[in-house]
């Protein structure tokens, strides 16, 4: 199952009209907003991971925080799109399950946007928990993005595409034409990734209507969530933000839900949160 949604996500994320969607001037979420400004003045100048970091919707952002920057991404399409975008910083071709080339201890601020991390398996998931974590420094911050599993949208069933009538029998036509076209992918794209879903007890893997129903999507709640960062040794209570850029305590009904995690100054003692 874990190498059906890693084949499935990535072929989607290394399409060349999907690395162009990424690739435009998207703005931050107003989530983002108030995650980068928590951590702002602390991150300030020191070393910054972008994981995930796509067609470069979040490295102006955080090269204001820091010239001492690195953006990774496991499509060559989105490195090679940043790299266009933006030519004075760095980028290379990286998966964060692996982060070889990154030296414990060395980052103090990753960011993983857009909900990135939940493209994995489980098992894959909790893997990059454990290698940011070892990447960070002590007292370094995790920002990251997750789809809320108490969300209406992990329940939600198929949903056609928008539809934008029109009294211009000739704009009528082109976007009849488009609908009935994004209808049939969407239904072809259900069929096939469907059976791949995986509704276990504490998470669910489903094929979410991102892209088309391109792509298998983690949900898991706010506490699971934060119960996954205290396993991969990151200090318990993580900050948590929801789609307005509110901190919220408990759990929203959101799609997703904005996290700042971050790394204990000191290691924890064996076996204590």
């Amino acid at each position: 199952m874990s190498e059906s949604i890693d084949r499935i996500n990535r072929k989607t994320m290394t399409t060349a009209s999907v690395v162009t969607h990424y690739a435009r001037p998207w703005d931050l979420s107003k989530a983002e907003q108030a995650t980068f400004e928590r951590v702002a003045a602390q991150a300030k100048d020191q070393p910054i991971l972008d994981i995930g970091v796509g067609g470069g919707r979040t490295v102006a952002a955080l090269r204001r925080i820091s010239h001492d920057y690195l953006g990774i991404d496991y499509s060559q399409g989105m490195v090679d799109a940043c790299r266009q975008r933006f030519p004075d910083a760095r980028f290379e071709l990286a998966d964060a399950r692996a982060l070889s080339d990154v030296a414990d201890a060395s980052i103090f601020l990753a960011v993983f946007s857009c909900n990135g991390i939940g493209m994995v398996s489980h098992a894959d998931r909790l893997l990059i928990l454990r290698e940011v974590q070892r990447v960070l420094r002590p007292g370094g911050f995790f920002v990251f993005s997750t789809h809320n599993r108490n969300s209406p949208e992990c329940r939600r069933g198929f949903l056609f595409p928008p539809f934008d009538w029109s009294f211009n029998p000739l704009r009528l036509a082109v976007r009849s034409l488009r609908f009935t076209g994004e209808t049939v992918l969407r239904m072809r794209n259900r069929r096939r990734h469907h059976p791949h879903e995986v509704h276990a007890d504490d998470y669910s893997v489903i094929n979410d209507v991102c892209h088309h129903y391109s792509t298998l999507l983690y949900y898991l709640t706010l506490a699971k969530q934060r119960q996954q960062l205290v396993d991969a040794g990151f200090e318990a209570d993580a900050e948590a933000y929801d789609l307005s850029g509110r901190r919220i305590v408990d759990d929203t009904s959101d799609d997703s839900i904005a996290l700042i995690a971050r790394k204990p100054s000191v290691p924890l003692p064996q076996g204590r949160p």
